[in-house]
């Protein structure tokens, strides 16, 4: 596995095959492995929600898949714990494996069906990651808050308008998040990137290319639905 070259994905939402595009991408460079960080918001709107998870949970031998929260899975957990109704219940559905049966979107428990480990593994996802200089989150980092005290209010939900700046102290740290889809992404601004392109609404789906001790993503690369 390569030590010097990784990647950032960004939102998925359920579009699997944008998100194997790019996979497919990142393993024909990278024979030999590398290290792949995925911001979060991997399920909700899109059509193909188990499979994202599915690639998610099981990565190639020699890849590293570093996978964090999103808001989306803050709230897909949320309401299986709770037993309310899940946000995108077609969503809940394909994850209950049920997506394809004679059975009514709504008026039912989909819990019963849903993985275990797909909750116990959703759940469990870390809310941020440093390399260097490099801070990944799927909406907002708090620098003056410790890594292990982040807040998921605001970790998952912070939004920033796209002219802001993110500081940190002695302006160390770059920002990589995602969270807001931008037609015209990504979205640079100081010591921060945007990479959320809205790959459910607009088709687009770009990932960032970092390198060991440069701030920032090096190049980008983008897929689009045929």
């Amino acid at each position: 596995m390569t030590e010097e070259r990784y990647y950032c994905f960004p939102d998925i939402h359920g579009e699997y095959d944008l998100m194997k595009k790019a996979l497919d991408f990142v393993y024909d460079k990278n024979p030999e492995g590398c290290k792949i960080i995925f911001i979060g918001d991997y399920i909700d709107r899109g059509p193909e929600n188990l499979k994202v998870l599915q690639t998610l949970m099981n990565p190639p031998e020699n890849y590293e898949f570093i996978c964090l929260k999103g808001n989306h899975e803050e709230m897909f957990v949320g309401s299986y714990f709770h037993g309310t109704q899940f946000y995108h219940v077609p969503t809940a559905m394909d994850i209950a494996g049920l997506r394809d049966k004679n059975v009514p979107y709504y008026g039912q428990d989909l819990r019963h069906d849903i993985p275990k480990e797909i909750i116990q593994w959703m759940d469990n996802l870390k809310l941020c990651h440093i390399e260097g200089n490099n801070v990944f989150a799927h909406a907002f980092y708090d620098d003056s808050v410790p890594l292990e005290e982040q807040h998921p209010g605001t970790v998952l939900w912070q939004r920033m308008d796209d002219w802001q700046a993110f500081f940190s102290k002695d302006n160390r740290l770059y920002l990589t998040h995602g969270h807001t889809p931008r037609k015209n992404g990504p979205v640079k601004s100081p010591n921060r990137v945007n990479l959320d392109c809205g790959a459910v609404f607009y088709g687009r789906y770009v990932i960032g290319e970092y390198r060991k001790d440069i701030n920032g993503p090096v190049d980008f690369h983008e897929f689009a639905k045929q």
